[in-house]
């Protein structure tokens, strides 16, 4: 049986209009929303490589970036994270990620205040979902001699970081990015109004399969210190260690654990 659809009605100014009809039973996923630019998590990652370098990092600059309701452990330690996703549902990309290793309520976690992609479906639906601080950037993971290379750029020529690491020897003992914590802003569209939306979000990724881990001695390097691009501010004060990790993961919705 087909809707009724109402009829012109007076405006009250001499002219006929029509009531809309697009109800928020009717809305996509995701805008524009008669045509969602991305579909519901989970999304899947299929033979993804990664290179990640853990280090120490200053106290107070992991402090002054942490958000009010995390603890930050000591020493503080820091993750440089720059992957190559040949397959994923949003398509092939690369990312860069800097993390701050912290506790929520005890739990461990990883807050990221810095990240990077290479094309805007991971970007857009990264910051709207999750609350990812996601920039469009040149990233790149490299093989030259017995180095692995990952290096970020914005704009491309302009070297932000580069990470390295020899591949040394096969563990399964593998530090992941299994629960990360990100801040949602949603700006105010009112002049000096709050922000409309100020979010804490937890995500924990589901359970890959591992196809093979390595490590081994690392090195890192904040080159350009951009205003415009702050992944400087945690400084390398010591390199941990180093891993390189093919796997196959899965990134589904997250959940709110604070309001501000």
């Amino acid at each position: 049986m087909s809707q009724e659809r109402p009829h012109p009605r007076s405006a009250g100014r001499g002219e006929e209009v029509v009531p809309g009809r697009l109800g928020k039973d009717r809305f996509g996923y995701s805008m524009p929303i008669d045509g969602s630019y991305y579909q519901s998590p989970p999304f899947y990652y299929r033979d993804a490589r990664s290179l990640s370098v853990l280090f120490e990092t200053d106290t107070d600059a992991a402090a002054d970036l942490l958000p009010e309701g995390l603890d930050l452990p000591l020493p503080a330690v820091a993750t440089m994270f720059i992957g190559h996703y040949p397959f994923s549902t949003f398509g092939p990309y690369h990312e860069a990620i800097l993390g701050i290793s912290c506790l929520w309520q005890g739990q461990p976690a990883l807050y990221m205040p810095q990240l990077a992609t290479t094309t805007t479906p991971p970007l857009a639906a990264g910051r709207e979902i999750w609350g990812y601080p996601k920039k469009i950037a040149h990233i790149d993971l490299l093989e030259q001699d017995e180095m692995l290379v990952g290096i970020l750029e914005r704009p491309k020529g302009t070297r932000l970081v580069t990470a390295m690491m020899r591949r040394e020897r096969p563990t399964r003992q593998v530090p992941g990015i299994r629960v990360s914590i990100s801040l949602r802003l949603i700006p105010n569209p009112e002049e000096g109004k709050p922000p409309s939306l100020a979010q804490l979000i937890l995500t924990e990724m589901k359970e890959g399969v591992l196809h093979e881990a390595w490590e081994g001695p690392g090195y890192l390097s904040f080159d350009a210190r951009s205003e415009l691009d702050p992944w400087h501010r945690l400084p390398v004060r010591r390199v941990l260690r180093a891993y390189y990790v093919r796997a196959d993961s899965t990134l589904p919705g997250g959940r709110v654990i604070k309001e501000y």
